[in-house]
This record gives structure tokens, sequence and C-alpha cells, in this order.
């Protein structure tokens, strides 16, 4: 028998489908760790509102597209925090109507819209951003009372947030654990999924720093002391309703309110004047 030969086909046989499964894997990384930028159309303008744009500054250098829209008498803040991959335009229409009784602040996560950036980690580096807007809200002589609201990535990071100057969260449709996001949303991938996702988790501790398997939103809600209202659709199929239980799971004095026949952006769709008055009562009592 060749010896020589069988050791040089298996080694092949190994090589190759790793090299294959490394490539494939960067891939799928790149395309999720570097989105396309989208850009919203709309602007606070076109809903008839004053708002003053600027630009926040990261504490790892990275500078945010920001848009700042003052109340009149309110000392009251809610940070808005839209969802991947897209832009604080998207999440524009969804909250404008907190503006009537808080300042709001809005950016564009690193990596998204015009801010800068180059790679979206799914949270992890993200919570940086927040602590941004925080800061301006702070040099604002607004730092007394502030909330946060998220959609989808941007509610995941918003619990994922340490920061003690946020008294308040209300977050509409956050996944619960990025790990176990991923798994779902490649589900479809068959026996294929569990080899990809493991090379796309390589690379993003790699290239990113970033352990995939430790941003869990549901993990950061046990530890929180201030309220938390969770909004989710029941017919949500891009972060399903079991999101919404583990984080409660994890933190039993949040809220969750299910929105029967919400879908993934259509809470308030669905719900119409009883969303806008959940959301702005839980801030207008939570931040009093």
């Amino acid at each position: 028998m060749n010896y020589s030969l069988a050791f040089k086909v298996a080694w092949r046989l190994l090589l190759y489908p790793a090299l294959i499964a490394a490539a494939a894997g960067f891939v799928f990384f790149w395309l999720y760790a570097h989105p396309k930028r989208f850009l919203s159309s709309i602007d606070p303008g076109s809903l008839g509102l004053a708002a003053e744009g600027m630009k926040l500054h990261t504490a790892d250098g990275i500078n945010l597209d920001a848009w700042f829209i003052p109340h009149k008498t309110s000392k009251k803040s809610v940070i808005i925090c839209h969802g991947y991959p897209m832009d604080k335009g998207d999440v524009l229409r969804l909250t404008s109507f907190l503006a009537k009784d808080f300042n709001l602040l809005y950016f564009d996560f690193r990596a998204t819209g015009r801010s800068a950036g180059f790679f979206s980690t799914g949270g992890a580096r993200e919570v940086r951003d927040i602590d941004a807007a925080v800061e301006l809200l702070k040099s604002r002589g607004l730092g007394g009372a502030i909330g946060a609201f998220g959609f989808s990535m941007g509610a995941a990071t918003v619990l994922l947030s340490r920061n003690p100057a946020i008294r308040a969260r209300a977050l509409d449709a956050p996944f619960a654990d990025l790990a176990e996001e991923m798994d779902y949303i490649f589900s479809s991938f068959g026996l294929l999924r569990r080899p990809l996702l493991f090379v796309m988790k390589g690379w993003s501790l790699v290239l990113m720093g970033v352990n995939i398997n430790s941003v869990s939103p549901a993990r950061a809600a046990s530890g929180l002391k201030t309220p938390v209202l969770i909004v989710q659709g029941d017919a949500d199929t891009q972060v399903p309703p079991e999101n919404a239980l583990k984080i409660k799971a994890a933190n039993p004095a949040a809220e969750v309110w299910l929105v029967k026949g919400g879908t993934h952006g259509g809470n308030r769709d669905n719900a119409g004047a009883q969303y806008e008055n959940k959301i702005a009562c839980f801030f207008r009592e939570a931040l009093k």
C-alpha cells in the first residue's frame, strides 16, 4: 500500500473543505459585519420637527451622525436607537410622537447611515455609541433624566448598555442573545448552519475582537434595576416572541407587552395610538 499517497489524499480531503468553509464563513461574516449603507430620505424637518444636526464622538474615536430635537421646556430626554442595518431616519416615524414630551437624540450607529466606523458588532461595541449620546446630553445640562428607546438591534444594545445615566429602557423587538439569533437566522442552511456559524464567530473574534457568544442582552438585563418595557409582536418572524420571554425570565421586573398581529417593525401599525400612549406613559412615569 502506498502510505504516502494515502496521506496526501487524506490531507487534501481535510484541507480543501476547511479552506472552503473558512472562505464561505468570511464572506458571510463580511456581509453582516460590514453592511451596505442605508440612507433614509426622511428627516425631522419633513415631520415638522426642528432638529440640530451634530456629531457625537465615541470613546474609541468614532464620529457618529446625529439629530438633536430639543423640547422647549422639558429637561427629560430619550435617546433613540435604530435597528440593523438601517439608520436613524428608519425609526423617526416610529418614535417622533415622543417629541411632545421629551428632548430626543437620534444617531446612526457605527458603520451605518452617515456615521463613521467600519464594523457593525451586533451591540458589542455599539454600547459605546450610546455612551457618546449620554455624554452629549450631559454637556447640554440634560443628564438628570435620560431614557432610551431601541428597535431590534438598537433595543438589544440598549439592554447591553450599562450606562448608569439611563434611567428607563423601552424596547421594541430586542433579541435575547446574539448567538441564538444568528442560529435562528441561518436555520435554513440545515447541516451547514453550525460549521458556517462557527467560522463566522472565529472571524468576528480575530478581526473585531468580539466574542459573539458573549453578546447576551438577556444576561445583561438580569443586572438592571431600572424600569424596562418590552414591546413584542406575536407575529414577529425575525425576532420571535420567545426572545422577549427570555429577557423577562432574566429580569422578572421587566414589563412585556405582546402586540397581537405585530410584525418586526410593525407593532406601531398594529397597535395604533395604544403604542404611542404605552411608551410615552412609560417614560413619563419612569423619568419623574
